[in-house]
């Protein structure tokens, strides 16, 4: 999941250590490659070693980041944060200031606080102080991303029926569709770019048929929930403009909710009007929480299929490899989730005092929980830096959250990105990113993780695979 209100603002940390990093070129018959190694950035050097049963691949020595550097937005830090992570799984659980929280960054580390929620609250889990009851409560605040169970559990269970992976594979046709014109509407064109015109454009379209929005007001929706969402883990956005925003899209969803009034469905929007006179939920709260699924649906599978397609222009040899056994096009993107997880942290409010990775926490501290490092532990992965497409635990990783607030859009998520890469597979000759990616432009916030911008030259192969039409 990921939310719709603005960040806590942070103080920005100029203080910078820059230390040696580098990579040994283990020796394996496994193929892999290193994301890091595709993504230079400028203060790094490359040197090119061939590696065993792997053919080439780069390894990277030279400046590294701190956490630091990530909470100040540096970009060398926010497109690769993977020696700010090492850094941080060194010294285990510790109180840093640059975040006002303990930091909790080692695999075994993580997964304990994610399952453990009498002890860690995900009240606070944007990083803003809870509300209290009394408290006037007119923002827009995630329903389901701030609650505890057993709240927590009963909202959940309003859409869970939705979101199975069998109701899911059931969209698989719709989705194609929508893919293949938009992959096959880029054939001739030299102005692509692989995050506008596809990762931006697919999720919204899908979510929004999830949820039973009209598709004519599909553009209007991105552009709310970018809106909504556009200071989350920066420094930056209009509250104004939010607010108004915010206020619109209020308005809407009410007007779709009144629609289906007495209408059954099984659409999101239907199950939560049927919530809603059940006195199950409040109005307010209907609006919150479909606004929180489509902001979910659509913000983070962007980023997602965003890194994706950037490490398939990027890594020598995986396009070639992913067209020929399309068998570990799944694989690819667990690796995928695994090294480029959309959503890099949160935080947690600990409610009794309690010992973290044998570190006394003090009750109401803050912790501010790394899945993106816990993806990278050592401990837990062998070759963790490299993309392995043969790994056997994949899948472990954490880049949908574990425990009772594991992403309720998982099985989406990964459909769609099966979807995009077996029509890029099909239709494409190669791919090829025209910026080098010290110059990529990737967001602005150490939470929301992925590429803005793409650039690219497309090859399509010369026959044209037939797709069907759309109106």
């Amino acid at each position: 999941m990921i939310i719709g209100v603005p960040f806590a603002e942070l103080p920005a940390v100029d203080e910078r250590t820059l230390n040696a990093l580098s990579h040994p070129a283990e020796q394996s018959r496994r193929l892999f490659f290193s994301a890091e190694n595709a993504f230079p950035t400028a203060s790094r050097a490359i040197t090119v070693v061939r590696v065993r049963g792997s053919g080439l691949r780069a390894d990277l020595t030279g400046a590294a980041v701190q956490l630091a550097d990530l909470v100040a937005l540096d970009p060398d830090g926010l497109r690769c944060p993977a020696a700010a992570y090492e850094r941080m799984r060194e010294r285990g659980v510790h109180y840093a200031p640059e975040v006002d929280a303990y930091v909790v960054s080692r695999h075994a580390d993580v997964v304990a606080v994610l399952r453990d929620g009498e002890r860690f609250s995900s009240a606070n889990t944007v990083g803003n102080p809870p509300v209290r009851p009394e408290d006037d409560d007119t923002g827009l605040r995630p329903l389901l991303l701030l609650s505890d169970d057993p709240l927590h559990a009963r909202r959940r269970s309003i859409v869970n029926r939705v979101f199975t992976p069998a109701r899911v594979a059931a969209w698989e046709p719709q989705i194609s569709e929508v893919c293949a014109r938009l992959v096959d509407g880029l054939r001739g064109r030299t102005d692509i770019d692989l995050v506008r015109d596809l990762a931006a454009v697919l999720p919204i379209r899908v979510i929004s048929l999830v949820l039973g929005v009209p598709q004519r007001d599909v553009d209007r929706f991105r552009a709310w929930s970018e809106e909504i969402t556009s200071s989350l883990g920066g420094h930056s956005g209009d509250a104004a403009r939010r607010e108004r925003v915010q206020n619109a899209f209020t308005d809407y969803i009410g007007t779709l909710l009144d629609e289906r009034d007495g209408m059954p469905g099984e659409d999101v929007l239907s199950l939560i009007g049927e919530a809603e006179r059940q006195g199950e939920l409040s109005r307010r709260e209907c609006v919150r929480f479909v606004i929180e699924l489509l902001i979910a649906g659509n913000i983070t599978t962007t980023h997602h299929l965003a890194s994706t397609m950037a490490l398939l222009g990027r890594v020598p040899g995986l396009f070639d490899r992913l067209r020929r056994e399309p068998e570990l096009i799944g694989r690819f993107i667990e690796e995928s989730l695994r090294l480029e997880a959309p959503i890099q942290c949160f935080y947690r409010l600990v409610t009794v005092d309690s010992l973290v990775g044998g570190v006394e926490v003090p009750a109401g501290s803050r912790l501010l929980v790394f899945y993106g490092s816990a993806n990278r532990d050592p401990q837990v992965w062998q070759q963790c830096p490299h993309l392995v497409l043969d790994r056997r635990n994949g899948s472990a990783h954490l880049a949908f959250g574990k425990g009772a607030h594991a992403c309720i859009g998982a099985s989406l998520a990964r459909l769609e990105s099966r979807v995009v890469l077996r029509a890029l597979l099909e239709r494409i000759e190669s791919v090829e990113l025209l910026l080098p990616h010290e110059q990529q432009p990737y967001l602005p916030s150490f939470v929301n993780h992925g590429p803005i911008s793409l650039p690219a030259r497309l090859v399509f192969l010369g026959t044209p695979v037939d797709s069907p039409r759309v109106p």
